[in-house]
């Protein structure tokens, strides 16, 4: 019994300081990688270019949540992807509220504006503007690793449709590393990968 008890004190803080699913408030960095099927990445470029295969673009994301009251927060993320004489630069901006929030499992809300920036050789640029609202889960898959599931619609004259999965695997309160999953469709089907780093504070 006793050496029960002092294994039960001894792995609960370690537990503690791994779980971040009731934490809203983190700055992540790293690789992001989009594959765009053919014809994908028409409306990016206001219908003057059509890709006549996959393209693959990638680059860099930034990705920051900050709580300001309980269960309020704000969402700021952006990227930005390449490939050869192809940019699409994204960026969207939000407020978010976790109607319900516990350190096993949250569901967060947030609406806000969505931005894509798209240039190519020859090729006039592009940038448009739309809101987007979003609805997620979020759940402590086990001690270490936080799983966020996201469905957003961007709300363009051609709206864009995505689930995201988010896995975060963190060790201690502050650090962790982010695998992320994304499946869209706006006019022909995109894949994106994540891979980077976070710190939660």
């Amino acid at each position: 019994m006793k050496k029960l008890l002092l294994i039960s004190l001894f792995a609960a803080p370690t537990f503690a300081s791994s779980n971040i699913n009731d934490n809203f408030s983190h700055i992540g960095f790293g690789y992001k990688h989009t594959r765009y099927a053919t014809d994908a990445m028409t409306p990016y470029y206001n219908d003057k270019y059509q890709n006549e295969e996959w393209k693959n673009l990638g680059g860099f994301y930034l990705d920051i949540k900050a709580e300001i009251i309980a269960g309020v927060y704000f969402e700021g993320y952006a990227d930005a992807t390449t490939r050869f004489s192809s940019d699409i630069d994204q960026w969207q901006a939000g407020v978010g509220f976790a109607p319900y929030r516990s350190p096993f499992f949250s569901i967060p809300i947030s609406c806000g504006v969505v931005n894509y920036s798209a240039s190519r050789d020859n090729t006039t640029s592009n940038s448009e503007l739309a809101p987007y609202c979003q609805v997620g889960v979020r759940t402590q898959i086990a001690n270490h690793w936080n799983l966020s599931v996201d469905l957003q619609q961007q709300m363009f004259k051609q709206s864009r449709q995505s689930i995201s999965f988010d896995n975060t695997f963190q060790f201690g309160r502050v650090f962790g590393l982010v695998a992320g999953l994304e499946l869209a469709n706006r006019n022909k089907t995109e894949i994106g990968y994540k891979f980077g780093m976070q710190f939660s504070f």
